[in-house]
Formats: structure tokens, sequence, C-alpha cells
């Protein structure tokens, strides 16, 4: 029986017990036999910080920012969490084939999953960096309340970009190689090692209003508003924000609801 739209987040919302388990075993499967856990996922955007700083701000001194750490590990954290969402979410189907041809299921509960376990160790993340921002001393303000929003604005966004994603890694393979190429060049398109200011890097102004149209800024700059100045997001940028979350999820979703009764074939 081929199910609209509507009738398929139905489905999905009376099998919701299935997502929480699938992301519960994502979690435990990540750290499995590890004696450091749920440590590791702060060790590596700890290290990128630390490289990027030494290169960005004493080696090259092309970035002058006050507790530039600050500012690069606000970025790496939220883009770590993107990342790792659309590397595992576009996997969700072609790692599962008989789970998938062999048992009738709401099939996206596997990408989306695998997102929320992502998303599920961004969130202790983010716990950690606010440790580390008051022992340091940075302020952070009222702001903070918009923390969840532009945390769940991106979960949206990953989850609607890893629907799309999963779909069509079944009918094109090459799909998850692409993403690893174009999130490679994703990372330094976006500004997270620098700030969205024509006049923050050499050259800057001549690439600005470029960097303007990356969808990914416009969640940066929130991030960065609230836990690194400590001020409320730029307007449009947030409003664009949660646009882009909104067609993306509902985008994301119909792409998949059209191809769900051609995908255990593909498998």
């Amino acid at each position: 029986m081929r199910l609209t739209p509507s009738q398929r987040l139905l489905e999905l919302y009376r099998y919701r017990e299935l997502v929480r388990n699938l992301t519960v075993r994502d979690l435990k499967l990540k750290y499995k036999r590890s004696a450091l856990g749920i440590a590791w996922s702060f060790l590596n955007p700890l290290l990128m910080m630390a490289v990027y700083t030494a290169v960005f701000s004493v080696l090259l001194r092309a970035v002058n920012l006050h507790n530039y750490w600050a500012f690069i590990l606000t970025g790496v954290l939220a883009w770590t969490f993107f990342a790792n969402s659309l590397n595992a979410a576009v996997l969700a189907f072609t790692r599962n084939p008989d789970l998938i041809t062999k048992i009738y299921f709401p099939i996206e509960a596997l990408p989306i999953g695998t997102v929320l376990a992502n998303f599920v160790n961004f969130l202790v993340m983010l716990a950690i960096l606010l440790v580390f921002l008051g022992v340091a001393g940075i302020p952070v303000g009222l702001s903070l309340i918009l923390l969840p929003v532009v945390a769940f604005a991106e979960l949206g966004l990953a989850i609607g970009l890893g629907l799309v994603l999963a779909t069509w890694n079944v009918h094109l393979r090459d799909i998850e190689h692409f993403v690893t190429i174009a999130l490679t060049a994703w990372f330094y398109l976006t500004p997270i090692l620098y700030p969205l200011d024509p006049h923050a890097l050499p050259g800057g102004a001549k690439y600005f209003p470029f960097l303007q149209l990356n969808p990914l800024a416009w969640y940066m700059q929130s991030y960065q508003a609230i836990l690194y100045y400590g001020t409320w997001p730029p307007v449009v940028p947030f409003v664009l924000m949660l646009a882009c979350t909104a067609v993306l999820l509902v985008l994301g979703y119909l792409i998949f609801a059209s191809q769900r009764a051609r995908l255990p074939e593909a498998l």
C-alpha cells in the first residue's frame, strides 16, 4: 500500500520507540569497548581548535580575535555535529539492506536515528563548552535562551539533508564519496575559522557577498553571537536559518517519501 507523506509521518510517530532504540544503539556502538567513551567526541574538536588557533592566530596572524580559541571551538562543535550526521545518514540505507528488505518498518527511522545519536553527543559537547567559557571568564548573556532554538534548527537541517542523501545514495553510490569531498570544501567556505566580516581576512571584502549565501553561515553566525559574543543573533541570518530548516526538512521528507516504495528493490 502506498502511503502519503502525512500518513508516513503518522506511522513514524507510532514507531517512535524504534527511533529511540536506534538512537541508543548507535550511541552504544560508537563507544563500545572504549576506555574514554564520550570524551572522544570532545577531544577531536579540542585538537582541531588547538591546531587552527596555532596556525591562523599565531603563525599566520591572519585572524586577530580575543579568545580566538573559543570562537573556533564554537564553530567546530557545530560543524562536527553536522558533518558526522551527514556522513552517517548517507549510509543508513545501504548498510542495512537485509533489514530493509525483510522487515517492514518506517525505514526513515534509520537516518533519523543516526542524526539523533550525533545530536545527543552535540548537546553534551555544548554543555562542556559552556563550562569552558565560564572558567575562561567569557560572558554569556540572555541570548543563551535561543541556543536550543539554533541547535534544534541545525538538527532539522541535518535530518532533512540526511534523508535526501540516504535516498539518493541507494540509487547512486557515488553520493557517499561526493559527500566526503563536499564537506571538506564546505568547511572552509563556512565562517568557522574566521568571522563573517569583510575586514576579517585579507581580501575578504571581495568574497563577502558569496559567503553570505552559504546557508551554514546563518547557523554559525547564530552560534557565535550567543556563545562567543554574548549577544542576540543577527535578525536576518536567524530568520533565514529558521526558513532554511523548515524548507529542507519538508523537502527532504517529500523526496524520501516519493522514493520509499522503490528503495527495497534498488538495494
